[in-house]
């Protein structure tokens, strides 16, 4: 067994360096396009020419903007007139319920949970006409 050792591993270690060898070529050669594609890119770059702008026709536009801009933000005060619609709905409105409006109910205000055994009969029984119909559709 020793033997055999012996005879294996020194091809075992020329292997390994023969495939660390075969590895550095490879990743030399990949280093040397990704390094070739980089300077083609900046060649491109500092080649290309850079935009020039005059500077009257950007002050121009610059305050054509700014015009805009302004007319968007001007508080334009306009009073509605009103219409003989409005007239009549609330002449509509004072008829029906005076100067003042009625008070909201209070079942219905905000954050209040109705807790009345009427209206958790009407959804039982609901429920229930909701589960005949469907037995009668189902046996039909």
């Amino acid at each position: 067994m020793d033997t055999m050792l012996q005879h294996m591993r020194p091809r075992m270690q020329r292997s390994m360096e023969e495939f660390e060898a075969r590895m550095e070529r490879i990743m030399d050669v990949k280093i040397q396009a990704v390094c070739k594609r980089l300077d083609a890119f900046e060649l491109r770059v500092l080649e290309s020419p850079c935009p020039t702008i005059e500077v009257t026709t950007f002050q121009i536009e610059l305050t054509r903007l700014r015009s805009y801009v302004d007319a968007l933000l001007a508080f334009v005060e306009t009073v509605p007139e009103p219409t003989p619609e409005d007239e009549v709905d609330e002449v509509v409105m004072t008829t029906l319920f005076g100067d003042t409006m009625p008070p909201p109910d209070p079942s219905r205000e905000p954050g209040k949970s109705t807790r009345s055994s009427e209206q958790t009969s009407a959804v039982k029984e609901a429920r229930q006409a909701k589960k005949r119909e469907k037995q009668q559709i189902e046996a039909a």
